[in-house]
């Protein structure tokens, strides 16, 4: 399977409209953005920014339009975007490090089995594969 699907642009939304039961929040929206741009999305408390984010990554369904992520589905695509959701409490008193939460990004590409390579002995300031 190609990483990357024949698609310049790393996000493409079309004609997407999403709903909250049936009250629409976004509609008839479109995006590119392509590969490579470091892009923000700012707005108002209110004006769809969270939902945007979560239809494009699934997690809210569009009652209209289409996502893609590299030019397939992000269904296809998942491995290749990390996501962190807003929280409003942070418990920080939590026993970890940022080397732990680091690690915790290779879990989804490891499986219940295998453990990561190179952890152990992580000094260099340098990543190790996952």
């Amino acid at each position: 399977m190609k990483k990357f699907a024949n698609s310049s642009s790393a996000i493409e939304v079309e004609d997407m409209t999403v709903a909250y039961r049936d009250k629409p929040v976004l509609w008839d929206v479109d995006l590119n953005v392509p590969s490579g741009v470091l892009m923000a999305i700012v707005g108002p408390n209110g004006a769809g920014k969270t939902t945007l984010i979560k239809a494009i990554l699934g997690l809210v369904t569009p009652v209209a339009g289409r996502v893609s992520i590299y030019g397939l589905p992000y269904a296809r695509q998942w491995r290749l975007v990390g996501y962190v959701p807003q929280r409003g409490s942070v418990d920080w008193d939590f026993p970890t490090s940022v080397l732990d939460v680091v690690m915790m990004g290779c879990y989804g590409g490891l499986g219940w089995v295998r453990r990561p390579r190179g952890w152990t002995h992580f000094s260099s300031g340098k990543l190790p594969p996952c």
